[in-house]
């Protein structure tokens, strides 16, 4: 039951837009009779595939909306800063909020949680940034900086996805947490897979976060 069968995930940008399919890649080579079904889909969407048992297993960012649906938190990873290449805020190790004033600032939507947290902190310790620009997407405001148009505060996956790609990463305190949690479907216990997948992700996320630190 471990190792045959299929599995249907769903999971957020920050997730599939690279470290999870690899994730999920070396999970599949151990299982050669496992079949899998991938989708990447904002947060919302992913609560309610997983709601209406159109997937096994879904990674959302928290809070999720849905209080019944079952659920494991998983390590919470902090959240970074990226610059454009030869920024010259690249020349510091770790960024704070006074580092951003006057600067200009690549933000998700309005409404968002993850927006709220980022705001909230600049907001406390009194900085203005030069708001431009707002996207759904984390993916497209890593493209944003590395043309050189800003800077932004990011999800730490999303920001490894684009170290090669024109953006600098770096440390940013006070830490804002990015939070997500593996869902699963009301109706029925969680498969034995989809259960062995979340223990594997977890054990990663704890090397992902060891290895982020050691490299800035």
């Amino acid at each position: 039951a471990r190792r045959t069968g299929s599995l249907r995930i769903a999971a957020l940008p920050a997730l599939s837009n690279g470290y999870l399919p690899r994730l999920a890649g070396h999970f599949l080579k151990e299982r050669p009779n496992l079949n899998l079904a991938f989708f990447g889909v904002i947060s919302p969407i992913v609560v309610d595939w997983v709601l209406n048992n159109q997937c096994d297993i879904g990674f959302a960012e928290v809070p999720i909306a849905h209080s019944g649906l079952p659920r494991q938190r998983l390590p919470a990873l902090a959240r970074v800063a990226v610059l454009p290449t030869g920024h010259r805020l690249a020349k510091k190790a770790v960024l704070e909020p006074r580092d951003f004033e006057g600067e200009t600032f690549i933000s998700l939507s309005a409404g968002s949680s993850s927006r709220h947290l980022v705001d909230q902190v600049f907001h406390r310790h009194d900085v203005r940034r030069v708001l431009r620009v707002e996207t759904t997407l984390s993916e497209i405001m890593c493209g944003m900086v590395s043309s050189g148009l800003g800077v932004a505060i990011c999800d730490p996956f999303t920001a490894q996805e684009f170290s090669t790609r024109g953006v600098v990463v770096r440390r940013f305190l006070p830490r804002i947490d990015f939070e997500f949690s593996a869902v699963f479907p009301a109706q029925r216990s969680p498969s034995p897979v989809a259960l062995d997948l979340v223990e594997t992700m977890r054990k990663a996320l704890v090397e992902f976060e060891d290895d982020a630190t050691l490299s800035r």
